[in-house]
């Protein structure tokens, strides 16, 4: 029984088959991550405080008169 369990966990260690599939879900997992955390912060702090800001300036310019 050892001696059959010693065998499957060798074939285990030499059979790489789905690694690649599973180390590039990783990074796929990862990167979208990241981009979602990256949108929430541009989203909640970024984006809405500038776009705040710019219509600030929008509102008070004077638009000159065109002769």
């Amino acid at each position: 029984m050892i001696k059959q369990v010693k065998i499957f966990l060798q074939y285990l260690d030499r059979d790489q088959q789905g690694s690649y599939f599973v180390e590039m879900a990783l990074v796929v997992i990862g990167v979208a991550l990241t981009v979602f955390a990256a949108a929430q912060s541009l989203a909640s702090e970024g984006i809405a405080q500038t776009y705040s800001n710019i219509e600030g300036k929008l509102k008070d310019a004077t638009v000159p008169d065109i002769p």
